[in-house]
């Protein structure tokens, strides 16, 4: 599919479970740091934290160096790359046109009208649950650090992780919204390539 096109390398399994076991163990963490003193006694928690801490920093570095490994050409040589990706990837948009030509162009109008009332009711369902996130990009999530570690020096971890049970929920919820937010994006971004595809494979020639 055009989603899956690409001139560079797809992601490993261990590049993708390194970021996954990442944010697993800052949510770990961070529900532990929340947990004491009133579930959990102090120095487990700071044990368990710490740990956290650093299967955390052993996840992002792993998964960091991986992508950078897979993605270094398009930085190195970016004006070739970019231009080898836009004839690749123009190459196989009109591969997908042109197979989509051979369907009736009844079940084309019909496909088009579905997927476009998807994509409707998801960008409206998308608006009620995350407004503007696509304008806004990484910005609430640096906000939320920055309440987070104003007050914060270095060397005070047991200060970093100081919140209360309630807290350390609500911060776990923001950052698990904020990726599940991401991955409907990617998927909204699906959906508007297949509308794009079908209106192209509509036009006359």
């Amino acid at each position: 599919m055009w989603a899956n096109q690409s001139i560079y390398p797809k992601p490993s399994r261990v590049e993708k479970w390194s970021f996954r076991l990442g944010l697993l163990a800052a949510g770990v963490g961070l529900l532990a740091a929340g947990a004491s003193p009133s579930v959990l006694p102090p120095v487990q928690a700071a044990v368990i934290t710490s740990i956290c801490l650093l299967i955390e920093i052993g996840g992002f570095l792993v998964g960091g160096l991986l992508t950078a490994k897979r993605e270094w050409r398009q930085y190195a040589k970016p004006r070739l790359s970019h231009a080898e990706e836009m004839d690749g990837e123009f190459d196989h948009w009109r591969t997908l046109i042109e197979s989509l030509r051979e369907f009736p162009r009844n079940q084309r109008e019909e496909r088009l009208r579905f997927v476009t009332a998807l994509r409707q009711g998801m960008t409206e369902r998308m608006g009620l649950m995350y407004g503007g996130l696509q304008k806004l990009g990484p910005f609430p999530v640096l906000i939320a650090l920055y309440l987070q570690f104003r007050n914060w020096e270095w060397g005070d971890w047991a200060g970093a992780f100081d919140v209360n049970l309630v807290g350390g929920l609500l911060i776990f919820a923001m950052v698990l919204m904020y990726a599940v937010g991401w991955v409907l994006m990617a998927v909204r971004t699906r959906l508007d390539t297949y509308v794009n595809l079908l209106e192209a494979a509509l036009r006359p020639e």
